[in-house]
């Protein structure tokens, strides 16, 4: 029997890493999984309110006018 220990992935600890997974999921249409990332942002701490692309452009050019 072996008794090897598997180390966590540092990398799930990282905000960029579940903010790069729930960006990822919403583009191809997998909110279960893009609700699964943003339960770990918040559990770090990161809040994200996501508005979408398409949404976020229109304002940025409401603003430039």
């Amino acid at each position: 029997m072996s008794t090897t220990q598997t180390c966590p992935d540092p990398a799930r600890d990282w905000p960029l890493w579940w903010f790069a997974r729930l960006e990822a999921a919403i583009g191809r249409g997998d909110y279960q999984t893009a609700a699964e990332a943003q339960r770990e942002l918040e559990l770090l701490g990161v809040s994200v309110l996501y508005c979408g692309r398409c949404k976020a452009r229109a304002e940025v050019a409401d603003h430039a006018s």
